[in-house]
């Protein structure tokens, strides 16, 4: 297949162009191949040239001596743009001055050719200065370019000579380099007279560009004349005119600015220390061979790697000290251990290279250094064991994994001999956080009896006596678990992590839910089973140890009833005197929620003693919800069941109707009390039990009697069928009813008062008869010598009734006249018939 050729295009100012038809600036002749859009939109605005200020004043003539302009850059598109501006005098009418452009466009596909050698693009000169019309606007595409080799025999002494020393040598080398990736332009201004500057520009260019790698080759853009500085795109480095470089120039104030003429240098911080690149490429400045050889490991290296990589200073650094060691320099690597190792893992691990055979072989031979120092007991330092630790993962060799788990192990056995317990305790702290690592170390290590105590038990019984919460614990349980599950048959890890865990139980406040939390912890992780089975039996001891029952709740019961109900007998068996009596009243209990049968009290707790009976009374207490349901009679009934110390049975009767109609309303009240009706609990023989009976009438007597009063209320309950109750009813309303009422229920009362006014009543028709007998034959009652009058009352009248209930009252008075007695005239006296 043959190779694109090479295409060229001349631009300067002519009677017409390709572009326009009448004089001016454009685009005179190109080769056929060349896409016009292009030419105006990326050699267009690099088709310029500004003369020299010194010459214009002084209206030079030699065309001589005016520098040209050299310029190379990398269009977005790969192509490579090698061109030349140059000031060519009066144009085709003589009478203006002009400039004459000539590129030679690199299809993308041949550019290394050129910047893999720099004497193919410093040493062209088949520049052209000028063009006739009569050659037309087509101009032939070419195989190659001709150039001369462009070779300097000592750049150090030509530098010196421009006044360029090492450190400037240096910071224009580093200025150069960063400004590819940090946006930044290189504005340099030569101490040169100015027809010698684009000569000297060049040259300085050259001895720059052969110092850059390849891939910063191949986005490097430089410009060796500009009458001032001028931020151009595709252009990282600008030479320009003496005396151009001035504050409000056309600069910004973080790029970097070398005016050699003032001898000032801005913006450039490097920092006085050692720079493996720079130093590197200013030892080997003379030789490109040995550049050459660099290059050409950075691109084996970082093939696949996107521009964010290759165009980084910092991985051209490391890059050289890893080539460096590899050509056997030593020192690179006793400088800065950890460095190494860090960069090292930084490139193998990265997905995009693809090429890492070289990198391989470098760490091997650094791992067999570093484990030379160790037979010499000369432990590497704590940041680089952490390094070489981090190798193992981008370590895609099991021989060299497996070197490096050996490594890792001589060392701690190393540093434990030494009493070094900071740098094990560092170590483990690295090792850990490898779990591909560490596990595979640990599995080693349980293969090798010898290792076990010092490199596994000392090692995590720190670890579980530094765990302060259970979470810790349960963490430290799992990551053994998957990092190096023989641990969980390390009887050494068993004891340690069980004590550990109840140590830190006995301590917590909710222990129901913590139990609870580290059940589910278990029953979510995989391969524990029976290390899982002993732990917890030893956690459902310690809490049925402190369980204190008086204090279980519904959910709590429930809780622990789930727990106590998996265990095997051998788990009662190993339980204290105190706990299995725990464990049996919970099971008895929750047997009878789950049978939902109504036994009587005597009958349930009839082997408990006191003490234990109440207790499952308030936990039964405990579990009753809230408003009281029909459900819950049962247990309110055993809640409130009494022995006293002569075995005599019975209720706390108002205490538990109080409860019940404070849980639950009048509603529930009157259902619980119908409910204890159907039940034969309450009863002796027909009657109900006596403190029930009284229990009951203090409660309806409660209000003088207030839920018999209303009229629905008094049918409801008058609703329920007992006759004793209902005889206690009525004996209720007897006694909240007023005193009159009472009287006249009196039945003896009424009938004495009945018999009383019918007496009464005869009599006084008797009297009234009598009077008018006496009427009737004209009597006159005053006459008489006697008469009754009736005695002054303040009521005016008195009621017949009155004469029998107040027999004190005298109604009736005799007067006996004073000429009947012989006696003076005095205020009559009152005496008794």
């Amino acid at each position: 297949m043959s190779r694109q050729p090479i295409l060229q295009q001349y631009y300067t100012r002519g009677r017409q162009g390709i572009f326009r038809s009448n004089e001016g600036y454009d685009t005179v002749a190109k080769s056929s191949g060349l896409d016009n859009t292009f030419i105006k939109k990326t050699l267009h605005p690099f088709c310029v040239y500004h003369a020299p200020r010194e010459l214009q004043e002084r209206a030079e003539g030699d065309l001589s001596q005016y520098p040209e302009a050299f310029v190379c850059f990398h269009a977005e598109s790969g192509e490579m743009v090698i061109g030349r501006s140059a000031f060519v005098g009066a144009d085709f009418t003589g009478q203006r001055n002009t400039f004459f452009s000539h590129n030679y466009i690199i299809p993308a596909q041949r550019r290394d050719e050129f910047i893999k050698d720099p004497s193919k693009l410093f040493g062209i000169r088949t520049f052209a200065t000028a063009h006739e019309d009569a050659m037309g606007m087509e101009l032939p595409a070419l195989e190659e370019l001709p150039y001369r080799i462009v070779a300097t025999s000592d750049r150090k002494k030509w530098l010196m000579q421009l006044g360029i020393d090492e450190r400037v040598f240096k910071q224009l080398l580093y200025a150069v380099m960063t400004s590819l990736s940090a946006k930044k332009k290189v504005f340099i201004s030569l101490n040169v007279e100015v027809s010698a500057l684009s000569a000297v520009s060049a040259e300085l260019l050259a001895i720059l560009y052969s110092c850059l790698p390849y891939e910063m080759r191949r986005h490097f853009g430089f410009l060796t004349y500009s009458h001032e500085p001028e931020s151009k795109k595709h252009i990282n480095v600008m030479f320009v005119e003496k005396g151009s470089i001035r504050p409000g120039g056309g600069h910004s104030d973080k790029d970097f600015l070398f005016d050699f003429s003032q001898g000032r240098i801005y913006n450039v911080d490097l920092q006085e220390s050692v720079h493996e690149y720079l130093d590197f490429a200013w030892e080997f400045l003379n030789d490109s061979r040995i550049m050459a050889s660099f290059y050409a490991f950075c691109e084996e290296v970082l093939a696949g790697a996107d521009t964010n990589i290759t165009l980084r200073v910092s991985n051209c650094y490391e890059l050289c000290a890893l080539y460096m060691i590899e050509k056997g320099r030593m020192s690179v690597y006793e400088r800065n251990r950890a460095g190494v190792w860090q960069a090292l893992n930084s490139y193998l691990g990265h997905p995009s290279l693809i090429h890492k055979k070289r990198l391989i072989d470098l760490q091997s031979v650094l791992l067999r250094v570093e484990t030379e120092a160790v037979t010499a007991t000369k432990l590497p330092d704590s940041v680089t064991i952490k390094q070489m630790i981090e190798s193992y993962n981008v370590t895609k060799q099991d021989s060299l994994q497996m070197e490096i788990v050996r490594f890792v192990m001589d060392v701690l056995m190393k540093a434990k001999g030494l009493r070094e317990s900071g740098y094990v305790a560092e170590m483990y702290k690295h090792l850990s956080r490898n779990p591909e690592l560490f596990g595979f170390m640990m599995r080693s290590i349980f293969g090798h009896k010898q290792l076990v105590k010092p490199l596994f038990e000392d090692y995590v019984g720190e670890r579980l006596r530094g765990a302060s919460q259970i979470s810790q614990v349960l963490k430290e349980i799992r990551f053994w678990t998957e990092t190096a599950p023989q641990a969980l048959r390390n009887p050494f890890f068993i004891t340690v992590s069980t004590e550990r865990l109840l140590d830190l139980f006995g301590r917590e406040r909710q222990k129901l839910d913590t139990a609870i939390s580290i059940h589910q912890f278990f029953e979510n992780l995989d391969g524990t089973r029976g290390y899982a089975e002993e732990l917890l039996d030893e956690l459902d001891k310690s809490l049925l140890k402190h369980l204190a029952l008086d204090s279980v709740s519904k959910d709590d019961f429930q809780k622990i009833v789930a727990l106590l109900e998996e265990k095997t007998q051998s788990f009662s068996r190993t339980l204290d005197v105190e706990s299995r009596q725990k464990q049996e009243l919970l099971l008895n209990l929750a047997e009878l929620l789950e049978q939902k049968r109504s036994p009587h009290p005597a009958e349930f707790f009839r082997k408990w003693d006191p003490e234990e009976t109440r207790a499952q009374q308030r936990i039964i207490q405990n579990m009753l919800s809230t408003p009281l349901d029909k459900d819950s009679f049962p247990l309110v009934a055993l809640v409130f069941y009494r022995d006293d110390q002569f075995g005599q049975e019975g209720f706390h009767c108002t205490e538990m109707l109080t409860f019940v109609e404070q849980n639950g309303g009048e509603t529930v009240l009157h259902a619980f009390i119908q409910w204890t009706m159907t039940q034969r609990m309450f009863f002796e023989e027909k009657d109900l039990l006596p403190a029930y009976r009284q229990a009951l009438k203090q409660l309806f007597l409660e209000g003088k009697g207030r839920r018999l009063r209303n009229k629905e209320s008094r049918r409801r309950w008058y609703a329920v069928r007992n006759s004793d109750f209902r005889k206690l009813l009525e004996e209720v309303r007897r006694d909240t009813a007023n005193p009159l009422v009472k009287l006249f229920r009196n039945k003896a009362f009424v009938t004495s008062v009945l018999l009383v006014l019918v007496a009464a009543g005869a009599w006084g028709g008797y009297a009234f008869w009598q009077k008018g007998q006496e009427e009737a034959q004209g009597k006159d009652p005053s006459t008489d010598t006697a008469h009754r009058v009736r005695v002054p009352s303040t009521n005016g009248w008195i009621p017949s009734y009155r004469l029998v209930i107040e027999p004190q009252i005298e109604p009736v008075e005799y007067v006996v006249p004073a000429e009947q007695n012989g006696l003076s005239e005095e205020p009559p006296k009152t005496t008794t018939p």
